[in-house]
């Protein structure tokens, strides 16, 4: 029996867009968490979350085998969130044009403190018809960088779009 568990803003951000956050909306809106299983420890902060895990805030998405939210106890804000799958997946609308982010890869880690986001194993990242794969995806959301490597054999692939060229006045 599936579960619906709501747990107030448990994802101020999984944000991954190039100096682009959430839709104003995306972080007043409520946390909605889908699982086949749910347990919460108030000791330690942490929510585990099992089996066909649909996260949505706003126009946040995210789906997974396995998610782990880490909540300081003290303050009661999320300090980190673990999602894996074959393969967990993440997209965010970043525009009211409707562009939209979406990553994925074996397991994603969002600090939420550090603005970081981990996408490893199978990664895949692309924003507005931009892509890039590779085994391990650091991105940092604060400042739109990025880092990427091969950890086996192979590496890296990246596509970007050339920009369209400005309107003559």
């Amino acid at each position: 029996m599936k579960q619906f568990v709501n747990i107030g803003l448990l994802i101020t951000s999984v944000i991954i867009a190039q100096h682009a956050y959430a839709l104003p909306d995306d972080v007043n809106q409520p946390l909605e968490i889908q699982a086949d299983e749910a347990s919460f420890n108030q000791n330690t902060g942490e929510a585990i979350y099992k089996g066909n895990v649909f996260v949505k805030q706003g126009t946040i998405e995210i789906q997974a085998q396995y998610l782990k939210v880490s909540t300081d106890i003290n303050t009661r804000k999320f300090s980190s969130l673990e999602a894996t799958g074959k393969p967990a997946k993440f997209s965010q609308q970043i525009d009211w044009s409707g562009n939209i982010v979406i990553s994925k890869g074996n397991k994603i880690n969002y600090l939420t403190s550090k603005s970081k986001l981990e996408i490893i194993g199978d990664g895949y990242l692309s924003r507005m018809q931009n892509s890039i794969t590779a085994d391990y995806i650091l991105y940092m959301i604060n400042d739109g960088t990025f880092s990427a490597e091969k950890t086996n054999s192979g590496r890296v692939n990246m596509t970007l779009q050339p920009q369209a060229p400005e309107a003559k006045k």
